[in-house]
């Protein structure tokens, strides 16, 4: 956005700043007492992940925080405190390049914070279903920061703070996920949010979790009473099958708060998908009928991760453009080459080389802590990375970079051409698909007949060569072109490998849904089928 110093909106992600140790203030303070982002003025409000440093970067803009003012959890925090994949709210100016702006205050609010009840893997090992308070929480391999743990030694006791999105399923996709102890006693802080429900005069329940409330502060509740079905969040201390809440305050979304005619970026998952003018991203209505895809052929869907970039008219974020935040294409692979200059990383695979482009939102992270955070000057030959991305005018551009341990070639992509029960080709690189295992769309075991038979050109595939590579495929699977991993498998309506919906006797996992695409890249729910090859 090219205007000279466009003055950004301050508010909140979530509504009302839980007190924490040091005190807060909640949304409405906060804007009446800041006049330069209060509720009457235009400007811009960007919400969305920290995707680099030097300083932040948050929806492609570095923003400058040497004199920003910032709160975690409500209470009055360092600039070193902010973390790569915290979904902040940033306010300050943007500079006249569009890509450059100044801070002058970050804002950070966890979803939920608590003990971890129980872990579930997918069938392939790298993705994780949390249940922290009652909150599941899907954890990536390589597409979650995690702090103070491994995806590996996550433990059922650890108590963790949790970043990220609520998808369709109210599941909170974790951007970040920070260990804050190895096991839960009495005193450990915890955080959720939700819908009131069975509200007495002492207690209520928030999901499957009751609070009391009984000695809670309650100043930024309307009129101090707790109202059935009121949206809420509470901090307090976990007795083991209930909250002790020292504060309550009242969850006002960010829309309750927009401007009308303020421009605004908000990232986050598409949920409530009827038409490319009525979804939400954030709980914010989005009106994107006219609104220029990124890239052009992107598929806008529930579950998608998206940012949204437009003016909010008093009823719904009106679109100029929706960009893709999450890429369908995946790389696991040695750096060959870095070009700084051009900001560009070359992977290389047995059967040939794969380059990527980065862009100021891509998010760079460090599996292996080699340091503390990854920039492209820190990359070098030889390190091994996990690389997400989309294809964008004839470039892949990665939308996340992580540097893992040295493993298996993975690449995921779709099918160009195959040659019957010989090979199949992505990317431009052919693997034999002699002696390899075949799975469908949930992981369940396929014959190469069955997987040739059902294969067409432009099928989601994941080829895994193991080491050492040698240009074999090992496993090759279809993957879901419209999901993100773990959407599937932890849908809902059942877990991996126990049918449920209408799986039959082919493994699906719950009940599938085709889309039938609409102009514009949008997507329609269609009836329901069941299909061995991919969940699509």
């Amino acid at each position: 956005m090219n205007r000279a110093h466009i003055c950004l909106v301050a508010m909140l992600l979530w509504a009302g700043l839980l007190s924490g140790c040091g005190g807060g203030a909640g949304l409405a303070s906060v804007l009446q007492s800041d006049p330069d982002g209060g509720i009457g003025g235009t400007g811009v409000t960007s919400s969305g992940t920290i995707d680099g440093f030097g300083s932040i970067f948050v929806n492609g803009i570095k923003f400058e925080t040497d004199d920003a003012r910032v709160l975690i959890g409500g209470s009055n925090a360092r600039q070193d405190d902010l973390a790569l994949g915290m979904v902040v709210v940033v306010t300050g100016t943007i500079n006249a390049d569009g890509r450059t702006g100044v801070a002058t205050r970050v804002e950070y609010k966890e979803e939920v914070q608590g003990p971890i009840a129980s872990i579930t893997a997918d069938a392939d090992g790298d993705v994780l279903l949390l249940d922290v308070l009652g909150k599941l929480v899907i954890v990536e391999r390589t597409g979650t920061v995690l702090d103070g743990v491994t995806f590996e030694s996550l433990n059922v006791g650890d108590v963790v703070e949790v970043s990220g999105f609520t998808n369709e399923d109210d599941q909170v996709r974790a951007t970040r996920v920070k260990k804050k102890a190895d096991l839960f006693v009495g005193d450990n802080e915890v955080a959720l949010k939700g819908a009131v429900q069975e509200v007495t005069d002492t207690q209520f329940r928030l999901g499957g979790i009751f609070i009391n409330y009984d000695a809670a502060d309650l100043s930024d509740i309307p009129g101090g009473m707790i109202a059935e079905g009121a949206e809420v969040e509470v901090r307090g201390e976990f007795t083991g099958n209930s909250i002790v809440a020292n504060r309550v305050e009242e969850g006002i979304g960010l829309a309750a708060v927009f401007n009308a005619d303020s421009e605004l970026k908000v990232q986050g998952t598409v949920t409530g998908f009827v038409s490319a003018s009525q979804f939400k991203v954030n709980d914010v209505l989005v009106d994107a009928r006219d609104a220029a895809l990124y890239p052009e052929d992107f598929v806008v869907n529930d579950g998608m991760e998206v940012q949204v970039n437009g003016v909010w008219d008093g009823a719904a974020l009106v679109a100029d453009e929706v960009r893709a935040r999450r890429g369908r294409i995946k790389l696991e692979a040695a750096v060959v080459t870095v070009d700084t200059d051009a900001s560009s990383i070359t992977l290389g695979l047995f059967g040939g080389n794969v380059e990527f482009s980065l862009q100021a939102d891509t998010r760079l992270n460090d599996d292996t802590a080699m340091d503390e955070s990854l920039s492209l000057s820190d990359i070098t030959a030889g390190d091994f990375l996990s690389v997400e991305a989309v294809r964008a005018a004839g470039r892949l551009v990665a939308t996340r970079v992580d540097r893992i341990d040295f493993g298996d070639e993975v690449l995921q992509a779709p099918v160009e051409r195959f040659a019957q029960g010989i090979s199949v080709t992505l990317l431009g690189i052919d693997y034999v698909t002699l002696g390899t295992t075949f799975e469908n769309g949930v992981d369940t075991a396929i014959t190469p007949l069955d997987f040739y038979g059902q294969l067409s050109e432009g099928d989601l595939v994941k080829i895994r060569d193991v080491q050492i590579a040698d240009g074999r495929a090992d496993v090759v699977e279809f993957e879901a072109a419209f999901a993100l991993d773990g959407d599937r498998a932890f849908d809902g309506d059942c877990q991996p490998g126990q049918g449920g919906g209408d799986s039959g006797s082919d493994g699906i996992c719950g009940t599938q849904v085709t889309n039938a695409l609409v102009p514009g890249g949008f997507v329609l729910p269609q009836a329901d089928q069941t299909n061995d090859k991919v969940y699509e």
